[in-house]
């Protein structure tokens, strides 16, 4: 009997997920004064505060900049790994057409 198409991508999604939540990317601020770390499904694990800061504006400042590359980087991380999920479920010969 043929596998049920949608139950194994069902699975294969659940197997991306779970890449995606170990996949973990720390950016920081351009002189270190804090860190951001974000897994590929965009979940934010830790913010790290190195200095005080008198004005909060800057650290606010910081924290959407910080936080934005980061997100970027886990896009791009995601995106990656979903390529690699396509191109293994496809045929052989088609295996490049998502990249890689």
């Amino acid at each position: 009997m043929l596998n049920n198409p949608l139950e194994n991508f069902s699975q294969q999604q659940d197997k991306l997920n779970e890449v995606l939540s170990k996949i973990e990317i720390v950016k920081k601020s351009p002189h270190d004064e804090l860190s951001v770390s974000v897994n590929a499904k965009k979940e934010i694990l830790d913010i790290t505060v190195n200095k005080r800061f008198d004005d909060m504006g800057e650290l606010e400042d910081l924290l959407v900049i910080t936080l934005n590359e980061a997100l970027k980087a886990a896009d791009a991380a995601a995106m990656e790994e979903t390529n690699k999920l396509l191109n293994s479920m496809l045929p052989g010969g088609l295996s490049g057409l998502f990249g890689e």
